[in-house]
């Protein structure tokens, strides 16, 4: 079965996971860094935020990523692209998606905000 390596993704991402809400709050997990592919380019995508006011709506998704399939990560996570360029941001993500099929390369995607 084929799989993505991280000789495959030449950028580097910071995620910090979504753990949940909490009595004070909303909680992330500490950023790692992780290998990645990441594709600035806009697009439209349907918003899998679920508090969110435009939760299942098509909305405008800036940045894709492309991660290895233990890198996975909720919706509402925080990613950090481009870090220590002028072009750095961090964006939520707004949807993902775990490809792991025969055949092709296993990864995961993530939409940006």
């Amino acid at each position: 079965m084929p799989r993505l390596r991280a000789k495959h993704l030449p950028h580097t991402v910071k995620i910090e996971r979504f753990q949940g809400d909490t009595a004070e709050g909303e909680s992330w997990a500490a950023a790692v860094t992780v290998p990645a592919y990441v594709e600035q380019k806009a697009r439209l995508v349907v918003d899998r935020r679920s508090p969110s006011p435009t939760a299942g709506q098509e909305i405008t998704s800036t940045t894709r990523v492309f991660l290895l399939p233990n890198a996975d990560c909720v919706p509402r996570s925080r990613v950090t692209v481009w870090a220590g360029t002028g072009r750095a941001r961090t964006s939520e993500v707004v949807g993902s998606s775990f490809y792991d099929y025969l055949g092709t390369p296993n990864h995961v995607e993530l939409d940006l905000e």
